[in-house]
């Protein structure tokens, strides 16, 4: 049986913001999974103000892929402003995530700079 490459979630409050850093390997095969446990983090933890912060993981999802992903969001994650930090080299790919969410309704947003991301979301 071949191993899965795992991912790996950490999160905690910041000055009122939740702040959630994904770790490990994104494959097709974990992305889902991946999403559906950022999802529940986010529902549960009930702050509205969330960072996923994204520079240590490994590997990015296609164009495809990102859109179906975007598409099946749980509803609830509309309520809540999200921003996403990667490493500028995934500048692409995340400019297309950001206007995916944005046309599926979501508040969404991307940085490559943490305290960039902290402040949009405190002045949203």
């Amino acid at each position: 049986m071949e191993k899965q490459e795992e991912h790996h979630l950490s999160s905690s409050v910041n000055e009122g913001i939740l702040e959630i850093v994904a770790t490990g390997v994104e494959t097709i095969g974990n992305a889902e999974r991946m999403k559906n446990d950022i999802d529940t983090i986010i529902i549960k933890s009930n702050i509205r103000n969330v960072i996923v912060d994204v520079r240590a993981l490994k590997g990015r999802l296609g164009i495809m892929d990102t859109y179906q992903r975007v598409r099946s969001y749980h509803p609830e994650i509309r309520k809540f402003n999200l921003a996403v930090v990667d490493l500028p080299e995934h500048a692409e790919y995340q400019n297309f995530h950001e206007a995916t969410s944005l046309n599926a309704g979501l508040r969404f947003k991307w940085f490559d700079d943490m305290d960039k991301a902290r402040a949009w979301l405190k002045s949203s």
